[in-house]
């Protein structure tokens, strides 16, 4: 989002969603292998982590979920509907 200034394609509840899905993914390999495997918990602390940080990134645009396209003007977020 912060690349250039202008419309884009509002992703963010894709990337919550892909992120959820890697959240339970971690946590049901880990809960495969074994609460003793320490491999498999550095594993799901990096997802959690990374996760965290890309959340964290696209928070502040989240309050456009219901719009298709997504503003950044003067470090504000612009909701938009295009096609409408």
């Amino acid at each position: 989002m912060e690349t250039f200034p202008g419309l884009r394609e509002n992703r963010g509840p894709m990337v919550v969603w892909i992120c959820g899905i890697a959240v339970l993914s971690a946590v049901a390999g880990y809960a495969l292998q074994g609460w003793r495997s320490r491999g498999a918990l550095v594993m799901v602390l990096l997802v959690g982590v990374v996760v965290a940080l890309r959340l964290y990134t696209i928070a502040p645009a989240l309050h456009c979920w219901s719009y298709d396209s997504v503003g950044r003007h003067d470090g504000a977020y612009h909701c938009v509907n295009r096609w409408e």
